[in-house]
């Protein structure tokens, strides 16, 4: 049942978001996009998969998107039916923090970076959005009356332990 819940969730939230800035000749032109290379399934260790309690089977490997650039992975819980789903974005951390598809719900550091937890617009799924450059490492968790976690705040807890105990394993660069 999450796939369907957390693959929506993920499709929406990496719709495009474009940003403009003033070209040479003085039109507007496109803002360039960051460009990425680290893809969350094949990033992270067995390790870390088994440290952060999902299951280290194989992961669900997400389509890869554009505009902006984006590698998703979907684990689940060993513990219940519930998922999680990492994405490296090419978006940068400001334009999460002013999105409208966002409400910021707090402002915090993992792994001694700026992080965003945040409630998907529509209410269906928490995520954390932890800045690396030149992106986000993104930590989603659907929420609803028919998962294991009914609120986004439960949601919000359990992707902001997820990306806390995956801390010592993000990269560098994304």
């Amino acid at each position: 049942m999450w796939p369907s819940t957390v693959s929506i969730a993920v499709a929406a939230i990496t719709l495009s978001v474009s940003g403009c800035t003033q070209s040479l000749d003085g039109r507007a032109g496109e803002a360039p996009k960051p460009s990425i290379s680290f893809h969350p399934c094949d990033g992270f260790s067995q390790e870390a998969i088994t440290t952060a309690r999902m299951n280290a089977s194989p992961p669900d490997r997400m389509p890869e998107r554009n505009n902006p650039q984006s590698f998703g992975c979907g684990y689940q819980s060993p513990d219940s039916y519930s998922g999680v789903v990492i994405s490296a974005i090419g978006e940068t951390f400001d334009s999460v923090k002013t999105s409208d598809r966002f409400t910021v719900l707090d402002e915090t550091t993992i792994g001694g970076r700026p992080a965003l937890v945040s409630d998907f617009r529509g209410g269906s799924a928490c995520t954390v959005s932890v800045a690396i450059e030149p992106g986000i490492l993104e930590f989603m968790i659907g929420y609803s009356e028919l998962e294991d976690f009914k609120t986004v705040d439960a949601a919000c807890d359990q992707a902001t332990k997820v990306a806390t105990t995956l801390a010592p394993y993000f990269p560098d660069h994304l």
